[in-house]
């Protein structure tokens, strides 16, 4: 039985990860800003397998109570970390992006990720230097510099680059502890969030189910050949 903690699992992409792996049995900390609100994640969580968590991945104060009521319900470590809260942002082009917007996407998309992964690190740590432990960074193909050949989305494709960036830097530190960490491309998703870039790339969207049970075929077999990389949801190594 492997153990996640998942942030930003009140709808979307996040929701449709604890649906696929507690369905396998696995357990799931499902972590939201308001868990009781999610209609979706309360028909899940059942106290057994699936854990509503209280967690603000932007407040210091929340990530640390929410470590500590994790590390109560599995005192023997997780294996999986899985960062996926996120926001969007307007789709806007680098003269109309306003700054304001750009600080609050990179603390929420960059910031805050590297501030949960290194207060669950412990917990990963636990299961000891002979386990396979695994982090994943949700990324976008739109943080890719190389693949760069359109101006809009300006604050969200920053922030996504700049997490590319930290996932590369997360993987080489902790790759003697024997982590694999990278990150992943979920596809054109239909979900809340990519409503403006659906409009542009109607032909491309594909549901929830298939792109996290792809991911999750990935994340299940990845190893340290995969640590540092951008790879979508169907096992494609992606640019930088």
């Amino acid at each position: 039985m492997v153990s996640y903690v998942i942030t930003g699992t009140s709808r979307g992409i996040g929701l449709e990860f604890v649906k696929q792996i507690s369905a396998r049995g696995d357990t799931v900390f499902a972590c939201a800003r308001n868990p009781d609100k999610s209609e979706g994640l309360q028909k899940l969580v059942d106290g057994k397998k699936v854990y509503g968590i209280k967690l603000d991945t932007t407040s210091e104060k929340s990530i640390k109570e929410a470590v500590e009521e994790i590390s109560k319900l599995a005192p023997e470590g997780v294996d999986v970390l899985i960062n996926n809260a996120g926001i969007a942002g307007s789709y806007t082009d680098p003269e109309q992006a306003p700054k304001k917007e750009i600080l609050e996407i990179f603390e929420t998309n960059v910031l805050a990720v590297n501030e949960v992964t290194n207060a669950f690190l412990p917990l990963l740590r636990k299961r000891g230097p002979d386990r396979v432990k695994k982090i994943l960074n949700m990324s976008s193909l739109l943080g890719s510099i190389e693949l760069a050949d359109f101006p809009e989305g300006t604050a969200y494709r920053i922030a996504k680059s700049g997490l590319n960036m930290l996932t590369k830097l997360q993987s080489t530190q902790l790759a003697k502890e024997n982590f694999v960490v990278y990150a992943s491309h979920p596809g054109l998703v239909k979900t809340d969030m990519s409503v403006d870039i659906s409009k542009t790339f109607p032909d491309l969207v594909i549901n929830p189910d298939e792109s996290i049970s792809k991911q999750l075929a990935k994340l299940d077999n990845a190893t340290a050949a995969d640590s540092g990389k951008l790879i979508d949801y169907e096992g494609q190594v992606l640019k930088y």
